[in-house]
């Protein structure tokens, strides 16, 4: 006689494909604007990793080329209300990196996150990740860093929960003037070799972003995190002799003084936007308060690297070193 099968099979085998049913869906949707820029790109391979997340990235232009099939690529531009109201649809926890002035205008760090803090308060989103930056409420007289404290406020003002990650100078840009200048043996220091500014590794700083976005419960809800290296700020001498440590070869430090930076203030002004704007980040890096607080970043995303760390890994990517 041939066994019956086990009355509760089916009713069991329906059980685990709901339970899977209800397991796929309660992924966290996390959308990234800003998905397609340097920063941005390396926020999305974090997220990509976490098998908890939906990860869904913003663009003008839908999915690039090279598009992840872990990733869902939706159209949206920071300008246009009514496409973010549809990128927005379902996302719970919003991260944001993006910045136009890089490309000559304030429109999007103005206007565009205006647009944005308000289509994720109609979202009723459940997390507002912020990318500002370090002491930008003492930064009036640079264009973008006072995007970024306006920003912060309107967030605020919305009621959604937000998470404000700010950061310091990236060691590393998408054209990396650094690099270029170390494999040229020489080092080019703004101002003088003695001030000290705190900086971040951009592999870094999308981890703690990425982190900020999946952190699980309403702790990290409305806090502001500095980040930054263990060790505190750094002069620019200090930099150059870590790097002729790591490289193991002298770098030539030049200096471009800050007198230069308060002449051309004036007559850039009259024809760059973007050059008007540095100048003034650079003139600010002066006053010495552009440093980072490290606790909030210890306590939610584990210890800081050190200068050595994070340089020594830099210069691993860039190949001057193997």
């Amino acid at each position: 006689m041939t066994q019956s099968p086990h009355p509760s099979t089916a009713s069991d085998n329906k059980a685990l494909a709901e339970t899977a049913s209800s397991s796929a869906t309660a992924k966290k949707k996390v959308l990234v604007v800003g998905a397609t820029g340097f920063l941005g790109a390396k926020i999305l391979r974090n997220l990509a990793h976490d098998t908890n997340v939906a990860v869904v990235a913003m663009s003008r232009k839908g999915a690039p080329s090279n598009e992840s099939a872990d990733v869902e690529w939706v159209r949206g531009d920071m300008m246009d209300p009514a496409s973010l109201d549809r990128a927005l649809q379902g996302v719970d926890v919003v991260v944001s990196s993006a910045n136009s002035y890089m490309k000559g205008s304030l429109d999007t760090d103005f206007q565009g996150n205006k647009n944005l803090i308000e289509a994720a308060a109609r979202a009723n989103v459940g997390r507002f990740v912020f990318l500002s930056i370090v002491s930008c409420e003492a930064a009036s007289a640079v264009p973008h860093f006072h995007a970024k404290k306006v920003a912060e406020d309107l967030i605020k003002a919305s009621g959604v929960p937000y998470v404000f990650v700010r950061a310091p100078t990236f060691l590393d840009q998408s054209s990396d003037i650094i690099a270029k200048g170390v494999k040229a043996g020489r080092f080019l220091a703004l101002g003088d070799k003695t001030t000290r500014w705190s900086y971040v590794l951009t592999d870094d700083l999308a981890s703690y972003l990425a982190k900020a976005a999946t952190f699980l419960g309403s702790e990290m809800n409305n806090q502001t995190i500095d980040v930054g290296w263990r060790d505190g700020p750094k002069s620019q001498q200090e930099i150059a002799d870590l790097v002729s440590e790591v490289i193991k070869k002298r770098l030539k430090v030049r200096v471009v003084p800050w007198l230069v930076f308060r002449l051309l203030a004036r007559p850039v002004k009259l024809f760059s936007e973007l050059g008007y704007d540095l100048i003034q980040m650079f003139l600010f890096f002066k006053k010495g308060v552009y440093v980072s607080n490290i606790s909030q970043q210890e306590h939610f995303f584990g210890p800081a690297p050190t200068s050595r760390d994070a340089i020594t890994r830099w210069a691993k990517s860039q190949q001057l070193i193997s």
